[in-house]
């Protein structure tokens, strides 16, 4: 499945079909977005863009989010 949320600026888009669609029944849908359809396409588009920034400085992510989350372990303890 493929899906795009586009902002054309004229009546006219060309699509390309993957090789893989042909020869077969597929759908084509064009409708405006919702306020709240658009903004979860803009978080999208962020996560498109950033997706794989962190790969270079090799880190890992479970033992990441284990120090990051430890930081809330005490965070019921009053300090003495």
């Amino acid at each position: 499945m493929i899906k795009e949320i586009i902002k054309p600026q004229s009546q006219r888009h060309t699509i390309e079909i993957p090789k893989e669609y042909l020869n077969q029944d597929i759908m084509i849908l064009v409708m405006p977005l919702a306020a709240d359809e658009a903004k979860a396409g803009d978080r999208l588009n962020i996560i498109k863009k950033t997706s794989g920034i962190l790969s270079k400085r090799n880190i890992d992510p479970i033992e990441w989010q284990k120090k990051i989350r430890s930081e809330w372990d005490n965070r019921n303890e009053i300090p003495a």
